[in-house]
């Protein structure tokens, strides 16, 4: 059988100090890789998370206006029912104006209460949209 030479390699310490350099720089540039990718996950969770705040202030608000425009609602109907009580005890009975005249001076105040309860809201209402119109995050 012939005898096979390997090609002479040359193991000199050039050799291998090139090599080790050459897996300590590689080494490094996938290190720095790797922390790269996660410091920018990390500044990008941060402004998403500051996004969703910014959501949340928002939908808080007009959840609280929501809440009130409810509750003057509710306030109309309950003046509107007592009201229509009133004038249908009237109509039956035919002769209790006392309770007629009651619930019309309760009415008129509720009214009159009502207006200023209804600017305020409407206050409120432009606020919120100047706040929502002056902040475009999300």
């Amino acid at each position: 059988m012939p005898e096979v030479k390997l090609p002479d390699v040359a193991f000199s310490w050039e050799n291998i100090i090139y090599a080790v350099a050459l897996i300590v720089a590689v080494a490094g540039v996938l290190v720095a890789i790797v922390k790269g990718w996660e410091a920018w996950k990390k500044i990008s969770v941060r402004d998403r998370v500051k996004q969703l705040e910014g959501r949340m202030d928002k939908v808080e608000a007009r959840l609280l206006l929501g809440d009130k425009r409810f509750d003057l609602q509710s306030d109309d109907m309950e003046q509107t029912l007592k009201s229509l009580q009133a004038l249908t005890l009237h109509f039956m009975t035919g002769n209790d104006h006392a309770k007629l005249r009651e619930q019309f001076d309760e009415l008129s105040d509720y009214i009159t209460h009502r207006a200023t309860r209804a600017t305020e809201y409407a206050l409120e209402q432009e606020q919120y949209a100047q706040n929502v119109g002056g902040n475009h995050n999300g």
